[in-house]
């Protein structure tokens, strides 16, 4: 009789652990970035499980800035967060199935402003020589384009490594691309086909026209699950003009990799930051008079054969720090796409 009761139990028990799996509850704390309490601030939970439908948790936070909603998760759980007069805050899975105390902190619609803004992709016209790329026209300075003023300088040395094939590959491969790409109607470019299948070993350097104008880090005021991610202002100092410079390699070694991975393991992955960038600096006695600010919502991305791609916003209006963007008033009328504040 004890042996079936105790079986009885352990039964009940592991269907209420299995019934439970995955279930976890979300507390919400809703401030502005004073750290004030946002009553009232409309709210969304959803659990994301396969086997089961969540039509949402929808609540406002209470006078403690406070909203909580329990359910069952396997894939995820989505969170936004809305309130007038405030920049909308969305968390998309990142959940594991575990119990969260989460503090939202939403950032206030001030002063949204025409803005150039832009996402470039390109590729050097030059190499180991320093280029000037204009935050205006979006363009290399001349000679290599349009553009006028040096708001940013790049530099960009590579190393050809070889292939990725040995050269019976290479007579496999390269009648079938060249056949593709009549098919296609595309001309056969071999010093295209030569870049995309080859190591490489670069340096990109990045540095500014003088010792007033630079680069600085934003972290802390950095928040990844906003709408608007950095601060409205781009700060009066704290610029590094110094060069910054970073290696890269279309291929690693076996030691390299793990390395990465002892990193990834012990670290995690860095905290989201952006960039702001003091450039156009009228100088007098060594000190800042004029200046145009702009900035990256993340670091500028190079590819080891030589191609650039990064994502600007910049003010027009000399000494103006504000870098709120107004999405509908877009200065650079080129981008066919929208951007966030």
């Amino acid at each position: 009789m004890k042996t079936t009761d105790s079986l009885i139990l352990f039964m009940a028990l592991a269907l209420c652990v299995g019934n439970n799996a995955g279930a976890s509850e979300i507390l919400l704390r809703v401030a502005d970035e004073n750290k004030k309490p946002l009553v009232g601030a409309d709210t969304l939970i959803s659990f994301l499980h396969p086997q089961q439908k969540d039509k949402g948790h929808h609540g406002k936070a209470n006078k403690e800035g406070h909203f909580k909603a329990s359910g069952k998760n396997v894939v995820g759980v989505f969170v936004r967060v809305t309130k007038d007069g405030y920049y909308e805050w969305v968390r998309e899975k990142g959940f594991g199935q575990q119990d969260h105390d989460i503090t939202v902190v939403m950032r206030k619609i001030e002063n949204p402003i025409p803005l150039f803004v832009r996402k470039v992709n390109l590729k050097f016209p030059a190499y180991d020589e320093w280029l000037g790329f204009d935050f205006e026209t979006g363009d290399w300075v001349a000679p290599q384009g349009k553009g006028k003023s040096k708001d940013i300088l790049f530099k960009f040395h590579r190393e050809y490594m070889g292939s990725d094939y040995s050269e019976r590959e290479l007579a496999k491969i390269i009648p079938r691309v060249k056949e593709i790409k009549k098919k296609r109607g595309e001309k056969w470019d071999p010093e295209e086909f030569r870049l995309k299948t080859a190591k490489w070993k670069s340096e990109f350097r990045i540095r500014f026209s003088s010792d007033l104008e630079g680069i600085v880090e934003e972290k802390e005021g950095y928040l990844t699950y906003s709408e608007m991610k950095m601060p409205h202002l781009a700060p009066k100092e704290g610029y590094q003009s110094e060069e910054i410079v970073i290696e890269k390699k279309s291929y690693k070694s076996n030691e390299e990799e793990t390395e990465e991975m002892r990193h990834f393991l012990k670290f995690g992955k860095d905290k989201p930051s952006g960039y702001y960038i003091r450039t156009r600096v009228t100088e007098v006695d060594g000190k800042a008079i004029n200046a145009n600010y702009a900035k990256l919502p993340r670091m500028i991305e190079v590819g080891p054969a030589g191609s650039l791609s990064f994502v600007y916003y910049f003010n027009p209006t000399a000494n103006d720090r504000n870098l709120e963007f107004h999405p509908k008033s877009n200065l650079a009328t080129e981008q066919n796409r929208d951007y966030r504040p």
